[in-house]
């Protein structure tokens, strides 16, 4: 029934930005449903001097959701599911279980949005040829020609598939590689329920040691049992680097890579999805994106 009807919850929430420090007069929105289902309502407020609010109230549902934002700072949004299917134990005397809970969000700080070059096939796009290594250029956002309209190489990609449809494929891999020499890349964590979830700035320093990824997407395991890549993190990429007569870096492009994957097809041809910032400017690490 509590599933259903709902029960008297109580939580803390606390707001703190990147760094880790409390942020006060943030505002709370919270609503008491399931699916913003019409019988739910709204609690409204401010975060106090400690970052802290109060929420006291029925839910219409077993579903909270905590919506939080202030000028100056990207917001921040948080879903809470009291119970399992089926799971009415965490219910007591009317009230979700834990009653009185705390819950940290994290509001991270607007810094510097610049334009950057941004592109994806998030629909998918048909993979020219299979077992193929194609280039892809950042800045274009599209294959190499032939295959499109790209003309310098950041990274190739390649896609093996048995070339069976998808309901009775059972092999399909996509591949990713760095081919300049100082070029590659290294995962940076996603902070999942900020409305900008990536890294700011690539780092300069890092050892961008990851030239080769590969994804399993039908068949072995599955993807993010495989890499981080996609949900929970970016890879972080360096390509287009300028080598001093010591071998030493002089410049590069950075940017990320945010989704990567395949899958088999009804059409002969597999298809891709693959999303990407690219900063242009050489030796600017800002990946802030407008």
């Amino acid at each position: 029934m509590a599933r259903r009807n709902g029960a008297e919850a109580e939580l803390k929430i606390y707001v703190v930005n990147d760094e880790g420090g409390v942020v006060s007069n943030a505002t709370i929105k919270v609503f008491m449903g399931m699916n913003f289902r019409p019988n739910g309502y709204w609690i409204n407020g401010e975060t106090d001097g400690n970052g802290a609010f109060l929420v006291q109230g029925k839910t219409c549902g077993d579903e909270i959701e905590i919506f939080v934002s202030k000028d100056g700072f990207y917001g921040s949004k948080r879903k809470l599911s009291f119970a399992e299917l089926g799971a009415e134990h965490e219910v007591l005397d009317g009230k979700w279980l834990p009653y009185g809970a705390v819950e940290k969000l994290q509001l991270r700080k607007v810094h510097n949005p610049v334009a950057l070059h941004s592109f994806g096939f998030g629909a998918g796009k048909d993979v020219p040829s299979t077992n193929t290594w194609i280039g892809v250029d950042m800045a274009c956002g599209d294959f190499i020609h032939p295959y499109g309209k790209g003309k310098r190489v950041d990274f190739e990609v390649m896609v093996e598939w048995d070339g069976r449809p998808p309901v009775d494929s059972k092999h399909c891999v996509a591949h990713l590689r760095f081919v300049e020499q100082l070029s590659g890349g290294y995962y940076a964590e996603n902070i999942h329920e900020s409305e900008y979830p990536y890294v700011y700035r690539a780092n300069e320093n890092n050892s961008y040691s990851l030239r080769h990824v590969k994804v399993v997407c039908r068949g072995e395991i599955r993807q993010n049992e495989l890499c981080p890549l996609g949900n929970s993190a970016v890879l972080v990429t360096r390509t287009r680097c300028v080598i001093d007569e010591k071998g030493m870096l002089k410049s590069a492009c950075y940017g990320f890579i945010r989704i990567f994957d395949a899958d088999a097809s009804w059409d002969g041809k597999p298809t891709m999805r693959l999303a990407c910032v690219f900063n242009p400017t050489p030796n600017d690490t800002n990946l802030e994106s407008k």
